[in-house]
């Protein structure tokens, strides 16, 4: 029976009782049932007429909304013409789950996720000026993450609005490099090293800064009973005469370089921590003005990464190595 069906039923029972059954229900109910209508739908049909007047379907109730009108208000100002965003973090804030965010945000508003552009970093005003006045184009001045997922895209009600700095993603064609290095183990992490360069870094610098002064003291630490190894990865510093010569000199176990797996990232833990890093960096479509402000930002990350989270993974790793001689180099994730 459809919705019009019900309303003209409701309306034959009530005007029935009101007209012709001098109100009494036990005639209306007795005359209706007659026509082969169930006594329940009767009753029914009078109670809710008694109780509110109408003969008209009433609005359902329905499943509440988790997130009131005033909530998708609010929700709309925090995210429009904004990158960087996590909707974990929003579904917390409003303390739902993320698929409600994800939801609402389509269903119940004009905000649509859009990705952000490529165009080319500017280094300076000047640039930019001479990019207005040639080619009358806009490109924002900005150092961002732009490796990291929640820079990509954008949410907005309508791109136009957005600034030039939200909708477009800056890019140098040569960045310049920071480079950290770090050890990491079931016991604890090493103090970081950050080499500013716009190239590798070289041995010497690798064997006094990374050796001498970080590996061989996190070793004396944590590792004095001789129960461990060192894997570096493949760079050319790494392998250098001069640095297999110190650490064959204090007796350190590392993998041989015609040992060490290249291009097997699901099995190191170390690539998953360089992605945790990143994200915290960046998180929030952070930028760095300059390379200073950079390190000072990894820095601080650094301390807050779950440490026993990270020995977990990394005592783990022998499980992950078995499971891939076993099964494949695929067999992990």
């Amino acid at each position: 029976m459809t919705r019009d069906e019900r309303e003209a039923l409701s309306q034959r029972i009530c005007h029935f009782y009101l007209d012709s059954s001098n109100r009494s229900v036990k005639t209306t109910v007795n005359y209706f049932t007659k026509q082969n209508i169930p006594p329940r739908t009767i009753y029914y049909v009078l109670n809710k007429y008694f109780k509110y007047g109408t003969t008209k379907d009433r609005r359902r109730t329905g499943r509440p909304l988790k997130l009131t009108t005033e909530h998708i208000q609010n929700l709309v100002k925090s995210v429009n013409n904004r990158c960087g965003l996590s909707q974990r973090k929003m579904a917390r804030r409003f303390q739902v789950h993320q698929s409600t965010i994800s939801r609402n945000l389509r269903r119940r508003t004009a905000v649509v996720i859009r990705k952000r552009r490529k165009a080319p970093k500017m280094d300076n005003k000047e640039q930019e000026n001479r990019a207005r006045k040639n080619w009358k184009i806009i490109s924002p001045v900005v150092e961002r993450g732009n490796n990291v997922c929640g820079n990509r895209y954008f949410y907005s009600t309508d791109p136009s609005s957005a600034p030039p700095n939200i909708k477009f993603q800056g890019k140098k064609k040569f960045e310049p490099k920071v480079m950290i290095w770090m050890a990491c183990s079931s016991k604890g992490i090493s103090d970081i090293y950050v080499h500013r360069s716009k190239q590798a870094i070289d041995q010497h610098t690798y064997l006094k800064e990374c050796i001498n002064k970080r590996l061989l003291a996190f070793i004396e630490r944590y590792h004095n009973d001789g129960n461990y190894l060192f894997w570096p990865d493949l760079a050319n510093a790494h392998y250098a005469k001069v640095v297999q010569t110190r650490l064959n000199e204090k007796n350190v176990l590392y993998v041989r370089r015609q040992d060490n797996p290249p291009n097997v990232p699901q099995a190191r833990p170390i690539e998953y921590i360089w992605a945790q890093l990143e994200r915290k960096i960046y998180e929030n479509n952070w930028e760095a003005k300059n390379v200073n402000t950079l390190i000072r930002r990894i820095r601080q990350k650094v301390k807050e990464l779950d440490r026993i989270a990270l020995q977990t993974m990394i005592r783990g790793t022998p499980m992950k190595l078995r499971a891939m001689w076993r099964n494949g180099l695929y067999s992990v994730c």
